[in-house]
């Protein structure tokens, strides 16, 4: 009996609920008064609505985030390498315009010079204070010979002192057993520079007292000796140092020839 009591009051609760929405259906559908009590609910479960949707939208967030971010590292690794790569083009390039310009600067010099030339190209170097040799790859099947004169675009490097067929060592006039016969450009003043062991230093010893010399003069080739034709520019005075004892001046000179750097030489062959 409790069991039919009970069934009858649930279904009493259920038909009073229909009729309220019914009447509630109704009065919204004609009279709009429950629209405000729509808004005020729709805003009251809008953050249940996010935090509901939260962990999706934070998964694809965070997938496309990382989609992103590995395809910027990828994009970037990309540019990196194009990077180096063009970057070692332009050098390579940089390196072609510089060797170009020597080389027409080699011909250019060649123009300018009466006696026939060889172009050669450096091969080894020896340089250390007690020797400064090159080598060339030049030899007797090129027409050079001992003692023909080696310059560069910008003035004297040194006398062949041994020649093979496909080779040729150079003594250059900064080492220290060569000397060269040299004149002031200025003042005419003739004298002997001296290797020291450095490419960037030649010596002139005892020169009178009285000698005209200043800094900066020119010093080229006077041709006294036969072995370098005359007025090829050899070097510029640094320093003059006086010894007032024995009153004989001595002068420091850079060479004009890019004793340590130069790539490419010409061999001058003398006419007969």
């Amino acid at each position: 009996m409790k069991i039919l009591f009970q069934a009858r009051g649930a279904s009493l609760h259920a038909l009073i609920l229909v009729v309220l929405s019914i009447v509630f259906m109704v009065t919204d559908q004609r009279f709009q008064h429950l629209e405000i009590v729509r808004s005020n609910i729709s805003l009251a479960i809008s953050p249940l609505r996010y935090l509901v949707s939260l962990p999706a939208t934070a998964g694809n967030w965070a997938g496309d985030w990382f989609t992103s971010h590995s395809d910027l590292l990828n994009e970037n690794d990309a540019l990196k390498a194009e990077s180096r790569i063009l970057s070692a083009r332009l050098q390579k390039l940089e390196i072609l315009a510089e060797e170009n310009v020597r080389l027409r600067n080699l011909l250019g010099s060649s123009r300018k010079i009466a006696d026939d030339v060889i172009v050669a190209e450096l091969l080894s170097v020896d340089q250390n204070p007690y020797r400064q040799l090159i080598e060339i790859n030049k030899g007797t099947s090129d027409g050079v010979e001992i003692g023909h004169a080696v310059i560069d675009d910008f003035g004297v490097m040194g006398q062949v002192i041994h020649v093979n067929a496909q080779s040729s060592t150079i003594i250059l006039i900064s080492d220290p057993e060569h000397a060269i016969p040299v004149q002031f450009v200025r003042s005419g003043t003739r004298s002997v520079a001296f290797g020291r062991g450095s490419t960037r230093q030649l010596e002139l010893r005892y020169l009178p007292a009285t000698a005209d010399i200043m800094i900066d003069d020119e010093l080229v080739t006077s041709g006294l000796g036969g072995r370098f034709p005359s007025n090829y520019p050899v070097a510029r005075v640094t320093s003059i140092s006086e010894d007032r004892i024995r009153g004989f001046v001595s002068v420091i000179a850079e060479p004009k020839a890019r004793l340590d750097s130069s790539r490419e030489v010409l061999v001058i062959k003398p006419r007969l």
